[in-house]
């Protein structure tokens, strides 16, 4: 069956075609409907069997509804031949039938008049234009009448083929059962009696004909009656009750024959018990009965009660036969730690019994896991049967419960002969002698294990000619055998032989391919490619026959290979196996030719020089490095100055303004002059105390008088003005500023250097009027007997006055003194970073100080220009910031031609600087940036390579050790700013001093840290320029791969797809698809690709999904990335790499496929009691995105269905806390258990909408609005949500301590896991009955870190009251 899907992929079939799968019974058919349904999901598939009521369906609109939007139909031939007949289906609408089963294509069988009456009329009518058949079975030939063969091939239109190649790998892996002929005693003419068969026989006997309600129905009927049909009546007395009585009463007698008297009384008890429980509920069997019938059987079989014990205990000397004692004994000799068993019975009533029996005796109670399994009624208008135990409803898991050990023994029908796919058993009875040859084979094939045995029980009196029969087919299946193992022996012998020699040489390297060792390396390609977990990654071998003894092989690689590479075939060998090595020989040159073997001959990635380590680990390199000191911005002010002619005045320098303001009013207004120009610098906030607040604005000038003044006059306005703070920490000899400042505009620096110079005596402004003095205009006041402590004055005290002690200079009392009104002026020099009350020296300061005027000296420089002093170093600092910045951009990052200057800032500061801004947030969005760049450059310019390939050169590329050591080659080090400001160490700064110092001191840094600064560069070429600048600024990094213009790479992958399009068959139901995702395909083919996993071998394919989903994922990144990080406000660095993951985490995105879907109709048929008593409705069923996945793989189908089967538990649940919870539902998610695949295809799409879209990410984005992404991204980034997984939450809670989680499986049938969580040495919390290992360890840090909070919180309340 994993093949049949294909057939619906390579001819899709029109829009009213159908595919009608056939099989000879239901059980079969209803077994294939599921298979048919997991496997091509994306399409309806319907199951019609006669249960269904289809004999009721006879008007042409309800067949009409009913098939309408199916393009798959399962039923059996009697369906399919009924509607034929009736002309509610034509052999015209149907574009493939599919005979499971075919050797029933021969005689009067419905599938043989199914192609006689009108497949071959169809054919003959249309030119040879007819359905498609295809013929299915492992035996068409079933018994030995000539001419059965060529019939079939005949009716088919088909020829018969065997397996005959590859049959030595086939003997290699078929387990002959071994014959056993069981035989038990033969039962004695004195054998006990049941007692109960006895009185139903008396009963029956007993019955008047003329009161059975049909006859009195007939006979009091408003129509005349026929006497002479009513005497025959009463003769056979063939009425419904009558023939359930003698039903009942026959297969009572099988039973007692077969099992014993007691067994026979069990099986009329449980009858007469089932028809009483449902006689009086409206159950679909009863429901065709008369009530008059119902109550006659029921008062006849109630007849029977007074004899029936309660008690149906089973002991072991119950009368039981011995047939059944011998069965019983053989299990128990086979039971062992492995055994399975299929159990053939003739008839249900032994099925129900036997399963009985073996449940209930002694001996095997305990031993034996029994389920049964028999055919199901093919009519919904079949009368109950009375004698009929077995729910068929409890047989559904039957199968399932033998594949997965539940259950070790299976009692069932010869419904279980054919088609229906059983596990592998060890032990296959037939309880009576098989009816015919097809039995034997049948019944001997479910024997497959090794030392299987398939056993026939024989009484040991049976006709001596039934031993010799079955001892002549014992011979002929051993005679059968060792032919097989002769011709076995022949082709091993012949697989032997050396045919001929080739070889292929490199001739640049030498490395040779001869033939012998083409398959090795052939399989070691497949090896690396990184295809899915679900996937198989060998190449397959296809051997055809061409002529006498000779053979050709194709041999076709895993889908993720490119197409135009992944086939190659053989010339015509004498044996297989040489065959096999020539295909694999032409694969592995094709592969070197399309450049994915390498010159040596190996898979390209391990040599190419792109990703040289793209086999192992990206390359470890040391944590920390030495990096060259951080470069000196005033040595290169420095520079300018000694590289200046005019020496005489400053005409050839920058001047700048320099204001230094306080809410909003100036302070002082300085002049700065340097020899270079400076770029445009943002407001410079200053933080003077915890209470005031200083902006200083720096704007450039064109043109300044100051600048003729002479370079002298500079250096003594500039001295004179860092004097009035730094006195003490100034070279007095030396004048080589490297910034000069001047008064401001309306000043002469000459005369405003004269007239400030100095001191005045305080004592000096008494005689003036001092309450109207400004005191704005005077200077700093400085206490000599502090040793010139500076202040500011803040006002003045004339008299006697009482100082209070706090403020008291001295225990003198000064009875009628001059004092000053004053306040410390900050030692601090540090105005860039805010500080505390707390962290002030003391409160005092914010309060005035009295001084003794004839102890001060008040300086004649105005405080204005004092405050603006103390800031200097502050200025000096971002000046120097900005000058290194603005040399990187001039320099190593010119390329890029970024224009604004604080994102370069703020992409090589680190937060161990402690400034504003450091790259953290850039990094973030730059790392997305980088790996998008990435990874379409690399599919664009590798179209062949797989994604393994492609995420590994990826990861290379990107990787910490290729951006550290891209930054150090280019010398990116020198630039990244780590040290913090303090300004306690400030001295002014000389030419002479700066000349010698070109950088600081080598420092260490994080590999991490470079990789980081390299990708917040990016971040920032990307804000400002897009991708066209980002392109620009990662190939001064990176030197490969060819980096492109981001338009240029689109429409490569645009027009490569555009070439496959003519080449695709798109199937019908994907547009289904387009609305699903909402977004209409002009390439169709992208999206038969992104939903096409590895594991598909079909037709009409490109490749696999993961080169779409490796290129999807970091669009993706790129919308989530870029939507996080432009939220106002903006999100700060860790709340945006919580957010991404969260968004973009496979368990998430999972989900969201699971609840993606479309509503299409669907026809429900209704059948009622009578005839035509039929209703057709309409119903909408979901159809999801995960049902259009492309697959051959029975591992990626289980898994589907675990899946769905845990989404509907959970769907509600994480929904709600989804859209409204406090908290991120990781342990609900991680309980959802879901396949990487349902994650990868969403990604897949997202890559081929922007492939389609020629590279519109904003079509992507509106895939993932309607996907639900955004609308939750939006809802983390509004806050609300709590961000952390409760594992990192509680490795913050635990601190220092170690967190480790053991994990356990629980005693139990089902696989479940539990987890101890311990912080430190103590236990925290245990939590169990998890479906995985990362479900219990999230549910068991969700449970620690609940309890360690609250524990906390009690601690935190104790301490409140005590």
């Amino acid at each position: 069956m994993s093949r049949f899907p294909h057939c619906l992929s390579l001819n899709p079939p029109p829009l009213l075609q159908l595919i009608w799968f056939l099989a000879p019974h239901v059980e079969l058919a209803s077994q294939q409907a599921k298979v048919i349904e997991a496997q091509i999901p994306s399409v309806q598939t319907r199951l019609l069997t006669g249960s269904d009521g289809v004999e009721y369906w006879s008007k042409q609109c309800i067949w009409d509804t009913v098939l309408n939007g199916i393009r798959i139909v399962v039923s059996t031939h009697q369906v399919l031949l009924d509607a034929l007949i009736h002309g509610f289906v034509q052999m015209a609408r149907l574009s493939l039938m599919v005979f499971d089963e075919a050797h029933h294509c021969i005689a009067d069988h419905p599938a043989s008049r199914i192609l006689r009456d009108f497949y071959h009329p169809c054919l003959a009518a249309n030119n040879g234009q007819a359905p498609a058949i295809l013929g299915l079975t492992a035996s068409p030939v079933v018994n030995n009448k000539a001419g059965k063969l060529e019939q079939l091939e005949s009716n088919l239109q088909a020829i018969s083929r065997t397996p005959r190649l590859s049959r030595e790998e086939l003997l290699h892996h078929v387990n002959k059962p071994t014959l056993v002929r069981l035989a038990y005693p033969s039962e004695l003419h004195d054998t006990p009696r049941s007692q109960l068969l006895l009185d139903l026989h008396q009963l029956r006997s007993s019955l008047d004909i003329e009161q059975d309600p049909f006859v009195k129905k007939l006979m009091s009927g408003p129509e005349p009656y026929d006497p002479v049909q009513l005497r025959k009546l009463k003769l056979s007395r063939k009425t419904y009750c009558q023939e359930q009585l003698k039903n009942l009463s026959t297969r009572a007698e099988i039973i007692q024959l077969e099992l014993g008297p007691w067994a026979a009384d069990w099986y009329i008890k449980a009858c007469i018990r089932k028809f009483q429980q449902v006689a009086s509920h409206d159950t679909i069997g009863l429901r065709m009965l008369d009530d008059r019938e119902k109550v006659y059987l029921y008062e006849c079989l109630t007849g029977l009660l007074p004899s029936i014990p309660e008690d149906d205990e089973l002991t072991d000397d119950a009368p039981l036969s011995s047939k059944f004692l011998c069965l019983a004994e053989y299990l128990l000799s086979q039971l062992g730690m492995q055994f399975t068993g299929l159990l053939f019975v003739r008839t249900r009533a032994e099925v129900a019994v036997l399963a009985q029996l073996l449940s209930l005796h002694p001996k095997t109670k305990a031993l034996l896991t029994v389920g049964t399994f028999v055919g199901v009624s093919s009519t919904a208008s079949r009368k109950a049967n009375i004698g009929d135990l077995i729910d068929i409803r409890g047989q559904i898991h039957t199968l399932d419960d033998l594949r997965f050990g539940r259950k070790n023994l299976v009692i069932a029908t010869s419904a279980l002969e054919e088609g229906i796919d059983v596990t592998a058993c060890n032990t296959v009875i037939c309880f009576e002698k098989p009816p015919n040859l097809i039995s034997v084979i049948q019944r001997r094939g479910r024997a497959r294990k090794s030392e299987s045995k398939f056993v026939i029980m024989l009484a040991d009196d049976a006709d001596p000619s039934v031993i010799t029969t079955w001892e002549k087919l014992e011979q002929e299946m051993q005679r059968q055998y060792m032919d097989d193992m002769r011709q076995l022996q022949g082709l091993e012998a012949l697989e032997e032989t050396d045919e001929g020699y080739r070889e292929f040489v490199v001739e640049q390297t030498g490395a040779k391919l001869l033939l012998a060792d083409a398959a090795s390396h052939l399989y070691h390609f497949c090896a690396t490619l990184t295809t899915g977990p679900l996937s198989n990654r060998a190449p397959v071998f296809s051997v055809k026959s061409v002529g006498k003894n000779l053979f050709t092989t194709t041999v076709i690689l895993p889908i993720s290979v490119d197409a135009s590479v992944r086939e190659a075939s053989s010339s015509a060998w004498k044996t297989e196996k040489a065959a096999k090595r020539d295909a694999a020989f032409e694969a592995y040159i094709q592969l070197y030719r399309a450049g994915l073997v390498s010159d040596n001959l190996l898979p390209v990635e391990a040599y190419d020089e792109l990703v040289v380590e793209i086999q192992t680990e990206v390359a470890k390199v040391a944590s920390l490095v030495e990096i060259a000191g951080q470069l000196n911005p005033w040595h290169l002010v420095a520079r300018d100055w000694q590289a200046r002619t005019n020496r005489e005045n400053l005409s050839t320098t920058h001047c700048f303004d320099v204001s230094l303001l306080c809410n909003d009013e100036a302070v002082a207004a300085v002049q700065m002059i340097l020899p270079c120009n400076l770029p445009v610098l943002p407001t410079i906030p200053l933080y003077w105390d915890a209470r005031t607040m200083f902006r200083s604005i720096i704007s450039p000038r064109s043109a300044s008088a100051s600048q003729s003044t002479h370079p002298h006059v500079a250096a003594q306005s500039t001295a004179l003005l860092l004097r009035s703070v730094f006195r003490y920490r100034m070279n007095v000899e030396a004048t080589d500023f490297v910034a000069f400042f001047l008064p401001g505009e309306s000043e002469n620096p000459l005369q405003w250097t004269q007239q400030y110079v100095g001191t005045i005596k305080s004592e000096e402004l008494k005689p003036l009027d001092v309450s109207t003095l400004p005191l704005n205009r005077l200077g700093m006041a400085r206490s000599m007997s502090q040793g010139g402590l500076a202040h500011v004055v803040r006002g003045f005290q004339i008299g006697s006055l009482e100082v209070p002690a706090m403020e008291r200079q001295s225990t003198e009392r000064d009875e009628a003194g001059f004092y000053l009104q004053v306040s410390k002026f900050p030692k601090r020099t540090d105005f860039l970073h805010k500080v505390s009350e707390q962290d002030e020296q003391t409160p005092a300061k914010h309060y005035t100080t009295l001084l003794k005027a004839e102890d001060c000296e008040i300086d004649k420089l105005p405080i204005g220009y004092a405050y603006f002093a103390a800031i200097v170093p502050c200025v000096m600092h971002r000046v120097g910031c900005s000058l290194i910045g603005a040399h990187l951009c001039n320099t190593l990052l010119a390329p890029a031609s970024i224009e604004n200057l604080e994102l370069v800032l703020t992409a090589i500061t680190t937060s161990a600087a402690q400034e504003p801004t450091n790259y953290q947030r850039q990094e973030f969005l730059g790392d997305s940036v980088l790996k998008f760049l990435t990874s379409l450059t690399l599919t664009s310019d590798h179209l062949r390579w797989p994604e393994g390939h492609l995420s590994r050169a990826k990861d290379h590329i990107v990787s910490n050790a290729s951006l550290a050591k891209a930054a150090l080659a280019i010398g990116l080090d020198k630039f990244i700013i780590t040290k913090p400001f303090t300004g306690s160490k400030w001295r002014p700064l000389y030419v002479a001093d700066q000349l010698g110092k070109p950088t600081g001191q080598p420092r260490l840094l994080s590999t991490k840290t470079l990789a980081d600064v390299v990708e917040a560069l990016i971040g920032a070429a990307f804000l400002d320029g897009g991708f066209r600048k980002a392109i620009e600024l990662t190939k001064i990094f990176l030197r490969k791969p060819t980096w492109s213009m981001v338009e240029d790479k689109n429409e490569i992958l645009h027009t490569t797809h555009q070439a496959s399009e003519s080449s695709i068959i798109c199937p019908h139901h994907f547009v289904q698809l387009e609305e699903l995702v909402g977004y209409n395909f002009t390439l169709k083919s992208l999206a038969l690709e992104a939903l096409t996993d590895s594991s598909y071998m079909g037709p009409n394919v490109t490749t696999s999904y993961e080169r779409l989903e490796f290129l999807g994922d970091t669009c993706l990144d790129i919308i989530v990335a870029t939507t996080s990080f432009n939220h106002e406000p903006p999100i700060k660095t860790h709340g945006l790499h919580l957010i991404r993951s969260a968004v973009v985490n496979a368990d998430f995105l999972a989900f969201l496929s699971l609840t993606l879907c479309v509503s299409v109709p669907r026809a429900t048929i209704t059948t009622g009691n009578r005839k035509n008593d039929v209703s057709v409705s309409q119903a909408l069923v979901p159809l999801h995105l995960w049902n259009f996945m492309r697959h051959a793989s029975p591992t990626v189908r289980h898994a589907q269905q675990g899946v769905i089967e845990r989404y509907e538990s959970l769907e509600t649940s994480i929904s709600e806390s989804l859209q409204r919870g406090s908290h991120i539902p990781w342990a609900l998610l991680a309980r959802l258990g879901a396949p990487k695949f349902l994650s990868d295809i969403i990604e897949s799409v997202v890559g081929a909408i922007y492939i389609d879209s020629h590279g519109s990410l904003t079509a992507c984005e509106a895939f993932l609005e309607r996907l639900g992404v955004m609308g939750y991204l939006r809802r983390l980034l509004d806050g609300g949500v709590a961000l952390y997984h409760p594992k990192e939450e509680l490795g913050q809670l635990a601190d220092t301590e170690t967190v480790r989680y053991e994990v356990f499986r629980e005693e139990g049938e089902e696989k479940r896991f539990g987890c101890v969580v311990r912080v430190g040495e103590s236990e925290v919390a245990k939590v169990g009955d998890g479906l995985c290992a990362m479900e219990v360890e999230t549910r068991a840090a969700e449970e620690a870190v609940r309890l360690l909070k609250g524990e906390r919180g009690d601690a935190a309340r104790k301490r409140k009251f005590e």
